[in-house]
This record gives C-alpha cells, sequence and structure tokens, in this order.
C-alpha cells in the first residue's frame, strides 16, 4: 500500500508565550499523524501544555509525506 493511502492526519496551529525578555507569542503549525482529531489535540496539548492550539484543516497525504511524518508522530513546521 502506498504512503499516501496508509496516513490521516491534522494541520494543527498553536500559539505561547515566547522565551526572553519581550515575552513575544511563538506561533508555530504543527502536523500531527494520527487519525482521530481529538487525540491529535491531545498529543499536542500534552507536549504544549502552555499553548492555545486548534486545528487548521486535515493535512494532505503530500504534506505529510514531504515531511516524512509517520503514524502517531508530529513535526513543527519551520517559518
Amino acid at each position: 500500500m502506498p504512503y499516501e493511502a496508509m496516513l490521516k492526519g491534522w494541520k494543527i496551529s498553536s500559539v505561547r508565550p515566547g522565551r526572553g525578555a519581550s515575552g513575544a507569542l511563538r506561533h508555530e503549525f504543527i502536523l500531527v499523524a494520527i487519525a482521530d482529531q481529538a487525540e491529535a489535540l491531545r498529543a499536542v496539548k500534552e507536549c504544549l501544555p502552555d499553548a492555545e492550539i486548534t486545528v487548521d484543516s486535515e493535512a494532505s497525504q503530500e504534506l505529510l509525506a514531504e515531511y516524512q511524518v509517520i503514524d502517531g508522530e508530529m513535526v513543527v513546521l519551520a517559518d
């Protein structure tokens, strides 16, 4: 079975306090290869307990493949 047919995931955005003196908010996008949306949100919240998180969209198979996100894993996308 090809990689694209096996994976479902989500593009999740997070906003959290930054480090340093400025304390500027940090915005990040996270790809999560977990089929269930609620489970994906829980996984991100466990890693980033101080972040406000929202689901941006379902991640395309091409995007998951491009960043080599494997089932059950997550990747923070660079700006």
